[in-house]
């Protein structure tokens, strides 16, 4: 697929490794000369330099035969002229990110008018990301498949978890609870494990299941943890502003720390929140507005290094739950490498997004990639594929007959709204929503999950 990104930041830049992986062919825009350098020392790219707004600079970067046009420069209005533009010159398909809160609900309104495929809020993302944890603390991390009846939970296990040394067929077993552990990361390397695999503490597993019945696993390992009904929370950007629409939905009361007047005046008028106006860093401001009492700290600054060390502070204070933003990419494994479990990341949330757009638009015939999470620092992915019509050699087939390629798991099927943990016997039909786990890059089609 021949795509343009414009925009060659952070943001830009993680799009485009991640496309030349999966071997599209990108032209890159922007009127940085030593970032174009960058990325084309790094990747197998063209370059052009200038606003990519403007026409003449577009032609340049050959957008008429351009599949994809996919704009995130730091400005909205800009991001929003580029695919104006590019759809003029023919390109079908075009994705602006569009982050000002003022905008949000004005391009939900206006996107077919303005004929854009995708806009994306990376900061609305990581807010929705973050309040999901909010309602269950047990986990790490929590997404949802198959329209929210089926919940997928990263877990840290402790030292003393009671199910160390316990091998996954023991554990259903002896839990006799509808779940499965899909995915599992120790020592950096990850495993779709089989009723063999013996979980260790430290090890990292995802636990596929039922609302209610990850609830009932959580219970019954002893890690369950009330939702949450308070939170403090350093830092008063976009992330903060979106993530406060969410909380009154869930009733949760926050308290804001914040150093910008002007963000403390907005945030103040506009939410019920209180609002603090202080530098969240310090120590004994973050104990004086409840560190050691609240049932969970947020790191929500724009500096990474400030949000993880008053996140490693609150771990010191024994904070149930602590959720950290960092933007910079390269920056989030090495945090979560000293203890920081709960990190969410507006870039890296942006690049799944538009990276799920792309394989559905270069999909496999009879399935549609309906979502797409990354877990376990990007090493799983997790699909969600309609089966809109039979699919000779996978539908209407035992699971058990089925040769799945190596590093393929089928986690759960939705068939006539009833949520199915798959056993051996049972099959695939169409209609079906089907979700996948797999370390196997690049499957853009249920099909492809067979060798």
């Amino acid at each position: 697929m021949n795509i343009v990104i414009v925009g060659c930041g952070t943001v830009g830049a993680s799009i485009c490794y991640q496309l030349m992986e999966e071997h599209h062919n990108i032209t890159v825009v922007d009127s940085s000369l030593s970032a174009l350098t960058e990325i084309s020392n790094k990747c197998d790219v063209f370059g052009v330099m200038g606003n990519g707004a403007e026409l003449s600079v577009l032609k340049k970067a050959d957008v008429e035969k351009a599949d994809l046009l996919i704009a995130v420069t730091s400005s909205d209005e800009i991001n929003i002229l580029c695919c104006l533009a590019a759809k003029k010159l023919g390109v079908k398909n075009t994705i602006a990110r569009v982050r000002n809160p003022e905008y949000s609900e004005l391009m939900q309104l206006m996107k077919k008018d303005l004929n854009l495929s995708l806009t994306i809020n990376p900061e609305l993302a990581v807010a929705k990301e973050i309040y999901s944890t909010l309602r269950f603390p047990a986990a790490t991390k929590l997404d949802t498949f198959c329209k929210g009846r089926v919940e997928v939970a990263q877990y840290l296990v402790p030292e003393d978890s009671p199910i160390c040394n316990v091998t996954l067929n023991e554990l259903r077993i002896k839990l006799n609870i509808r779940f499965l552990i899909c995915a599992v990361l120790r020592d950096g390397k990850a495993y779709i494990p089989t009723g063999l695999f013996s979980i260790q503490k430290g090890d990292t597993i995802c636990v596929t299941a039922t609302e209610d019945d990850i609830t009932k696993f959580f219970k019954a390992i002893g890690a369950y943890k009330n939702p949450v009904k308070n939170v403090l929370i350093v830092g008063g950007g976009r992330t903060t502003y979106y993530l406060q629409n969410l909380l009154k939905r869930g009733k949760i009361q926050s308290t804001v720390i914040e150093k910008n007047k002007e963000l403390c005046r907005e945030l103040a008028e506009q939410f019920s929140c209180t609002v603090v106006c202080d530098d969240g860093t310090k120590q004994e401001l973050l104990l004086e507005e409840g560190l050691d009492k609240t049932d969970a700290f947020l790191a929500l600054s724009d500096i990474d290094e400030e949000n993880a060390i008053v996140s490693m502070y609150a771990k010191t204070q024994n904070t149930n739950k602590i959720v950290t933003m960092i933007r910079a990419i390269p920056y989030i494994e090495l945090f979560s490498q000293v203890g920081l479990d709960s990190i969410v990341s507006p870039k890296s949330s942006t690049a799944v997004y538009i990276l799920k757009y792309i394989r559905s638009l270069s999909g496999v015939r009879g399935s549609e990639i309906e979502s797409l999470h990354r877990l376990l620092g990007d090493r799983v992915e997790i699909l969600e594929f309609s089966v809109k019509s039979r699919i000779n050699g996978l539908t209407d087939v035992p699971l058990k007959e089925l040769k799945l390629r190596e590093g393929v798991l089928i986690a759960c099927i939705l068939q006539n709204e009833k949520v199915v943990i798959p056993s051996g016997n049972d099959t695939i039909g169409a209609g079906d929503t089907v979700v996948v786990v797999t370390t196997a890059p690049q499957i853009k089609g249920l099909k492809e999950i067979l060798r």
